[in-house]
Protein backbone atom coordinates (compact mmCIF):
# COMPACT_ATOMS: atom_id res chain seq x y z
CA UNK A 1 0.00 0.00 0.00
CA UNK A 2 2.71 2.48 0.97
CA UNK A 3 4.54 1.92 -2.31
CA UNK A 4 1.39 2.70 -4.36
CA UNK A 5 0.82 5.89 -2.33
CA UNK A 6 4.41 7.00 -2.91
CA UNK A 7 4.18 6.33 -6.65
CA UNK A 8 0.84 8.23 -6.82
CA UNK A 9 2.30 11.24 -5.00
CA UNK A 10 5.44 11.18 -7.19
CA UNK A 11 3.28 10.98 -10.34
CA UNK A 12 1.13 13.91 -9.20
CA UNK A 13 4.15 16.07 -8.31
CA UNK A 14 5.76 15.25 -11.68
CA UNK A 15 2.60 16.15 -13.59
CA UNK A 16 2.29 19.32 -11.54
CA UNK A 17 5.88 20.40 -12.30
CA UNK A 18 5.57 19.62 -16.02
CA UNK A 19 2.26 21.40 -16.53
CA UNK A 20 2.51 24.35 -14.12
CA UNK A 21 4.79 26.18 -16.55
CA UNK A 22 2.15 25.93 -19.27
CA UNK A 23 -0.82 26.40 -16.93
CA UNK A 24 -2.53 29.71 -17.06
CA UNK A 25 -5.24 28.54 -14.70
CA UNK A 26 -5.46 26.06 -11.87
CA UNK A 27 -8.60 24.89 -10.09
CA UNK A 28 -8.89 23.61 -6.53
CA UNK A 29 -12.04 21.77 -5.51
CA UNK A 30 -13.91 20.28 -2.59
CA UNK A 31 -16.62 17.62 -3.00
CA UNK A 32 -19.51 18.73 -0.77
CA UNK A 33 -21.05 15.24 -0.81
CA UNK A 34 -17.88 13.74 0.71
CA UNK A 35 -17.95 16.50 3.31
CA UNK A 36 -21.53 15.51 4.20
CA UNK A 37 -20.23 11.96 4.81
CA UNK A 38 -17.55 13.42 7.15
CA UNK A 39 -14.76 12.63 4.67
CA UNK A 40 -12.44 15.61 4.17
CA UNK A 41 -11.25 15.88 0.58
CA UNK A 42 -9.27 18.10 -1.77
CA UNK A 43 -8.75 18.19 -5.51
CA UNK A 44 -6.52 20.10 -7.91
CA UNK A 45 -6.83 20.44 -11.67
CA UNK A 46 -4.15 21.80 -14.02
CA UNK A 47 -4.47 23.05 -17.59
CA UNK A 48 -2.89 21.05 -20.42
CA UNK A 49 -4.39 23.15 -23.24
CA UNK A 50 -7.63 25.08 -23.88
CA UNK A 51 -9.89 22.02 -23.41
CA UNK A 52 -7.83 19.36 -21.58
CA UNK A 53 -6.90 19.23 -17.88
CA UNK A 54 -5.21 16.76 -15.56
CA UNK A 55 -5.97 16.52 -11.87
CA UNK A 56 -5.80 14.64 -8.61
CA UNK A 57 -8.39 14.18 -5.86
CA UNK A 58 -7.59 12.89 -2.38
CA UNK A 59 -9.89 12.10 0.52
CA UNK A 60 -9.85 10.33 3.85
CA UNK A 61 -11.86 9.35 6.89
CA UNK A 62 -9.73 8.18 9.81
CA UNK A 63 -12.36 7.88 12.54
CA UNK A 64 -15.26 5.59 13.44
CA UNK A 65 -18.58 6.52 11.85
CA UNK A 66 -20.61 5.75 14.98
CA UNK A 67 -18.81 4.20 17.97
CA UNK A 68 -22.04 3.34 19.82
CA UNK A 69 -23.17 1.13 16.91
CA UNK A 70 -19.65 -0.05 15.99
CA UNK A 71 -19.98 1.54 12.54
CA UNK A 72 -16.82 2.43 10.69
CA UNK A 73 -16.02 3.73 7.23
CA UNK A 74 -12.32 4.48 7.47
CA UNK A 75 -10.49 5.02 4.22
CA UNK A 76 -7.75 6.85 2.35
CA UNK A 77 -8.44 7.56 -1.34
CA UNK A 78 -6.29 8.88 -4.21
CA UNK A 79 -7.89 9.49 -7.62
CA UNK A 80 -6.00 10.94 -10.64
CA UNK A 81 -8.15 12.13 -13.54
CA UNK A 82 -8.04 13.50 -17.08
CA UNK A 83 -10.83 15.77 -18.36
CA UNK A 84 -11.92 17.18 -21.69
CA UNK A 85 -14.12 20.29 -21.68
CA UNK A 86 -16.42 20.45 -24.70
CA UNK A 87 -16.12 24.24 -25.18
CA UNK A 88 -13.46 25.78 -22.96
CA UNK A 89 -11.55 24.81 -19.82
CA UNK A 90 -13.69 25.05 -16.62
CA UNK A 91 -16.79 26.03 -18.64
CA UNK A 92 -20.04 24.14 -19.15
CA UNK A 93 -19.93 20.38 -19.85
CA UNK A 94 -16.99 17.98 -19.64
CA UNK A 95 -16.24 14.28 -19.71
CA UNK A 96 -13.34 12.50 -18.13
CA UNK A 97 -11.60 9.31 -17.13
CA UNK A 98 -10.36 8.60 -13.63
CA UNK A 99 -8.53 5.96 -11.63
CA UNK A 100 -8.97 5.24 -7.93
CA UNK A 101 -6.83 3.66 -5.23
CA UNK A 102 -8.22 3.24 -1.71
CA UNK A 103 -7.23 1.50 1.48
CA UNK A 104 -10.31 0.93 3.64
CA UNK A 105 -11.72 -0.53 6.85
CA UNK A 106 -15.52 -0.61 6.70
CA UNK A 107 -18.13 -2.41 8.75
CA UNK A 108 -21.71 -2.28 10.00
CA UNK A 109 -22.58 0.50 7.50
CA UNK A 110 -25.70 0.79 5.36
CA UNK A 111 -24.80 2.51 2.09
CA UNK A 112 -27.50 4.32 0.08
CA UNK A 113 -29.32 2.73 -2.87
CA UNK A 114 -28.65 -0.78 -1.52
CA UNK A 115 -24.96 -0.65 -2.44
CA UNK A 116 -22.46 -3.02 -0.79
CA UNK A 117 -24.99 -4.94 1.34
CA UNK A 118 -22.19 -7.28 2.48
CA UNK A 119 -20.84 -4.70 4.95
CA UNK A 120 -24.11 -4.20 6.82
CA UNK A 121 -23.25 -6.99 9.27
CA UNK A 122 -19.60 -7.75 8.49
CA UNK A 123 -16.32 -5.82 8.48
CA UNK A 124 -13.95 -5.67 5.53
CA UNK A 125 -10.41 -4.34 5.57
CA UNK A 126 -8.48 -4.12 2.34
CA UNK A 127 -7.51 -2.26 -0.80
CA UNK A 128 -9.29 -1.24 -3.99
CA UNK A 129 -8.22 -0.10 -7.46
CA UNK A 130 -10.64 1.09 -10.13
CA UNK A 131 -10.88 2.85 -13.47
CA UNK A 132 -13.90 4.59 -14.96
CA UNK A 133 -15.46 7.52 -16.74
CA UNK A 134 -17.65 10.48 -15.84
CA UNK A 135 -19.62 13.40 -17.24
CA UNK A 136 -20.17 16.77 -15.56
CA UNK A 137 -21.28 20.37 -15.90
CA UNK A 138 -20.02 23.70 -14.46
CA UNK A 139 -22.10 26.66 -13.31
CA UNK A 140 -20.16 29.89 -12.70
CA UNK A 141 -21.09 31.89 -9.59
CA UNK A 142 -18.41 34.62 -9.84
CA UNK A 143 -15.26 35.24 -11.89
CA UNK A 144 -13.37 32.58 -9.90
CA UNK A 145 -15.95 30.51 -8.02
CA UNK A 146 -18.17 27.88 -9.59
CA UNK A 147 -20.12 24.74 -8.76
CA UNK A 148 -19.82 21.57 -10.78
CA UNK A 149 -21.90 18.41 -10.75
CA UNK A 150 -20.32 15.12 -11.84
CA UNK A 151 -21.71 11.63 -12.33
CA UNK A 152 -19.87 8.52 -13.44
CA UNK A 153 -19.08 4.85 -12.98
CA UNK A 154 -15.93 2.82 -12.49
CA UNK A 155 -15.14 -0.86 -12.36
CA UNK A 156 -13.13 -1.75 -9.29
CA UNK A 157 -11.10 -4.71 -8.10
CA UNK A 158 -10.81 -5.16 -4.35
CA UNK A 159 -8.89 -7.57 -2.15
CA UNK A 160 -9.73 -7.71 1.56
CA UNK A 161 -9.94 -9.62 4.82
CA UNK A 162 -13.46 -10.20 6.13
CA UNK A 163 -14.57 -10.43 9.77
CA UNK A 164 -17.85 -11.52 11.34
CA UNK A 165 -18.70 -8.21 13.04
CA UNK A 166 -17.59 -4.58 12.88
CA UNK A 167 -15.18 -4.74 15.84
CA UNK A 168 -13.32 -7.90 16.82
CA UNK A 169 -15.41 -10.70 15.29
CA UNK A 170 -14.28 -14.00 13.90
CA UNK A 171 -11.89 -13.87 10.97
CA UNK A 172 -13.67 -15.31 7.91
CA UNK A 173 -10.88 -15.27 5.35
CA UNK A 174 -9.28 -13.39 2.45
CA UNK A 175 -11.33 -12.57 -0.63
CA UNK A 176 -11.19 -10.56 -3.84
CA UNK A 177 -13.89 -9.42 -6.25
CA UNK A 178 -14.90 -7.01 -9.00
CA UNK A 179 -17.32 -4.29 -7.87
CA UNK A 180 -19.09 -1.34 -9.49
CA UNK A 181 -18.00 1.99 -8.08
CA UNK A 182 -20.42 4.88 -8.75
CA UNK A 183 -19.10 8.44 -8.80
CA UNK A 184 -21.32 11.32 -7.73
CA UNK A 185 -20.05 14.75 -6.83
CA UNK A 186 -21.18 18.29 -6.21
CA UNK A 187 -17.94 20.24 -6.16
CA UNK A 188 -17.23 23.77 -5.00
CA UNK A 189 -14.41 24.97 -7.28
CA UNK A 190 -12.08 27.98 -7.02
CA UNK A 191 -9.88 28.92 -9.99
CA UNK A 192 -6.44 30.49 -9.57
CA UNK A 193 -4.76 32.49 -12.33
CA UNK A 194 -6.08 34.96 -14.91
CA UNK A 195 -9.83 35.52 -14.76
CA UNK A 196 -11.95 34.04 -17.51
Amino acid sequence: MLRIQRVSILLFVSLFCITIVRSQRVAVRNNLMYDAALSPNFGMELRLDSTWTVGMNVGFNLWDYNKAKNQKWRHVMVSPNLRHYNKEMFRKSFWGIHAVYSHYNVGNVKFPFGLYKEVRDKRRQGDLVAIGGSWGYNWWLTGRLHIEAEIGMALGYTWYKEYECATCGTYLGKYCQLIPLPKLGINLVWTIGPKR
